[in-house]
C-alpha cells in the first residue's frame, strides 16, 4: 500500500469514527464540562481511582470495595461527570474493538504462512 493509499483510507476511517454515537456523545459530553474546573477535577480523580483499582490484588479490592464504590458515587453525583465518564468508557470500547480487530485480522494473515 503506498502512502497516499494509506493515508487516504486512514482519512475515511477518521471521518467514520467521528460520525460514530460513541464519538458524538463523547465530544458533546466533553464541551459540556471541558470549562468547568470542579467537572474536570472529579474525572482526573475518577482516573485516578481507576487506575489505583487496576492495581490491587483481588484481597484488596474486597476489602476497599464499599469505601472504593462510595468515592466513585461521590465523584460521578454530578450528571455532567457521569454522562462523561460513561461517554468516555463506551467512546473506549469503540476504540477497543478497533484495535483488536485490526490485531486479529494481521494475526490470521502471519499464522497462515
Amino acid at each position: 500500500m503506498s502512502n497516499e493509499r494509506f493515508e487516504r483510507a486512514l482519512d475515511d476511517l477518521l471521518e467514520i469514527l467521528r460520525n460514530t454515537e460513541e464519538y458524538v456523545n463523547y465530544r458533546n459530553t466533553f464541551s459540556a464540562i471541558r470549562d468547568d474546573e470542579g467537572a474536570m477535577e472529579c474525572v482526573d480523580r475518577i482516573r485516578e481511582l481507576n487506575v489505583a483499582v487496576q492495581g490491587m490484588s483481588e484481597d484488596e479490592y474486597e476489602r476497599e470495595s464499599d469505601n472504593i464504590s462510595a468515592k466513585m458515587e461521590e465523584l460521578c453525583s454530578d450528571s455532567k461527570v457521569s454522562d462523561f465518564i460513561l461517554a468516555e468508557v463506551d467512546f473506549s470500547r469503540l476504540y477497543q474493538y478497533i484495535t483488536d480487530r485490526i490485531v486479529s485480522t494481521l494475526d490470521e494473515e502471519t499464522s497462515s504462512y
